[in-house]
């Protein structure tokens, strides 16, 4: 790609240098003027060639520009991931695993299906068990 970059920078830096010539050396001569009337086809190719070289730089412009953002994305999430695993890891360094009780915690939610479950006892039955 670098090669292809370096040719069409060079081919344009000849188009721009020509032109600069041919208008230096016609600008006080009309009769040049004239004749590049008669030869209108060759400005007429010149000019969609220098043109479509712009184009295409401009193009490549666009494709770099491109894939520079696509490659500092990919860099910004690699680093995101990269600070989350070493929060991760600060977070599980600093504080402890919790010390588990021994005693199993009854939860209400199981306490009240046990006591709405056992139907067969009256409510005075229910509140003191």
């Amino acid at each position: 790609m670098k090669t292809f970059k370096t040719i069409l920078f060079v081919a344009l830096l000849i188009f721009h240098i020509a032109t600069v010539v041919i208008i230096s050396i016609g600008k006080n001569d009309l009769n040049f003027l004239f004749d590049l009337f008669k030869q209108m086809d060759l400005v007429q190719y010149s000019a969609i060639a220098g043109l479509v070289l712009f184009l295409v730089v401009i193009l490549l412009f666009k494709q770099e520009e491109k894939a520079k953002s696509k490659l500092i994305e990919k860099h910004e999430n690699e680093v995101n991931q990269i600070k989350a695993k070493l929060y991760d890891k600060k977070e599980s360094e600093s504080s402890p695993a919790p010390k588990t009780d021994s005693k199993p915690e009854i939860d209400e939610k199981t306490s009240s299906v046990d006591q709405e479950s056992d139907s067969t006892k009256t409510d005075d039955e229910n509140t003191h068990s």
